[in-house]
């Protein structure tokens, strides 16, 4: 799965393709290089996370799509997910929880939700192997409150929406290689995935990505656009919009929740 600001998930590949004889071309700024998201410019998703743990049951109702598990820190089986396929709920106190992600039996990826004091702020803090070189990394994002825990539920559950304040995101998360060359654009994470693919060209995969996602590319105003396939299904959509020589504008749509983030990219 492709890291480069793909903070929770949401991680795919591209695709498009051209129609007629039209011809595909590079980017009209140049665009090669290593670049780095810039976490204190980024533009989160307005869309609230909104969940809810009461009465033993976990039930996430802005999740796409919704579910709801026992919150007893067992794996339970979590139909329409990409990249795993059960999850666990533990209480940990009345003021934290925490989340694990399997696939195929195989724990994945642990986030643990941590209520701040006032009930105001809730810190996540992930941490994941789940990549081409199986290499531990931990993010940390944080969450202001956007409606109440209802009655009787545990004091983490409620409408969240996420905040660039007090984030600590791993580089490895927020940087990749770019190069836009004679028609071809090619991708480097630092995680161990990459792609090479032509612009208007088919799909191509995304090599080491855990789910076998695809690529594709097409070029968009003075940049590129990627969309991201898995089981032949486009996920996400990335747009790479180079603003100088040094900095690209990077617009992310999850095509399955309608949301959309935009970075700002900076040459390394």
């Amino acid at each position: 799965m492709r890291s480069l600001i793909t903070l929770a998930t949401a991680l795919a590949l591209a695709a498009c393709s051209a129609g007629g004889d039209k011809q595909e071309t590079a980017a009209a700024i140049a665009i090669d290089g290593t670049y780095k998201a810039d976490v204190a410019a980024t533009k989160l998703s307005e869309k609230p996370h909104t969940f809810t743990v009461k009465d033993g049951k976990y039930e996430c109702s802005t999740c796409t799509p919704p579910y709801t598990i026992a919150a007893d820190g067992a794996p339970q089986p979590v139909e329409g997910r990409d990249y795993w396929d059960a999850a666990s709920i533990k209480v940990v106190d009345a003021s934290t929880l925490e989340m694990t992600r399997y696939r195929k039996g195989a724990a994945i990826g642990m986030t643990k939700a941590s209520l701040s004091a006032d009930g105001q702020i809730l810190t996540w803090t992930g941490t994941s192997a789940d990549n081409a070189q199986g290499k531990s990394i931990t993010n940390v994002s944080k969450s202001k409150r956007a409606g109440p825990a209802p009655a009787g539920a545990h004091a983490a559950s409620g409408s969240w929406l996420a905040i660039n304040e007090g984030a600590q995101i791993a580089d490895e998360s927020l940087t990749a290689t770019i190069s836009v060359k004679d028609g071809v654009v090619s991708q480097k994470f630092p995680t161990g995935e990459s792609y090479e693919a032509k612009l208007g060209g088919p799909q191509v995969p995304l090599i080491g990505d855990k789910a076998g996602a695809t690529v594709a590319v097409v070029a968009e105003g003075d940049g590129f656009k990627e969309t991201d396939y898995v089981n032949g299904k486009a996920v996400s959509e990335f747009v790479y919009d180079p603003v100088d020589a040094t900095t690209i504008k990077l617009t992310m749509r999850n095509l399955r929740d309608g949301s959309t983030e935009e970075y700002t990219l900076r040459k390394q």
